[in-house]
Parts: C-alpha cells; structure tokens; sequence
C-alpha cells in the first residue's frame, strides 16, 4: 500500500513506486475513473492509447494485414491514389 498526503492546496504527490508503475513523468495528466465508490488513478495517455487499441482491435484482420509488409503495400496503395 501506498500513501501520500495532501497539501493544503488539495495537492498531493505520488510516491516513486506508483509514478514507475503507471509509467508518468513531469507534466503527465492523470485521470480518476469512480468504479462502485472506488477510485482508479490511471496515466491519461496510456488510458487514451489502449481505448484506440480496443477501437481498431480485429480490424487489421478485417482488412488482410498479417505482416508489416502488408502495411508497407497498404501505405504504397494510398499513397498512389493521391
């Protein structure tokens, strides 16, 4: 477990092991997400990264992208249309 304590300006900081561990530098935004009166403090963009991996998940099947050639070939296909 974990503790900080808040400042009078409501501040807190988080203790080194919870910074690694969410992966958060000077500057980063982190967010508190309620779940069944809990709280989660999660990195803003590792939260933000994984819900577009979620959104395009199974899409590359979709679309016969099996290789990092293929995506090369995909790339090449757009670009010539332009």
């Amino acid at each position: 477990m974990q503790t900080a304590k808040i400042t009078s300006k409501g501040q807190i900081t988080l203790p080194l092991k919870l910074r690694k561990t969410l992966k958060l530098q000077a500057g980063d935004i982190v967010v508190f997400i309620e779940k069944d009166g809990r709280y989660e403090i999660a990195n803003s963009n590792e939260l933000a990264f994984q819900k577009v991996r979620d959104a395009f998940d199974g899409e590359a099947e979709k679309l016969g992208i099996r290789s990092i050639d293929d995506v090369v070939a995909l790339i090449k296909e757009y670009r010539s249309k332009e």
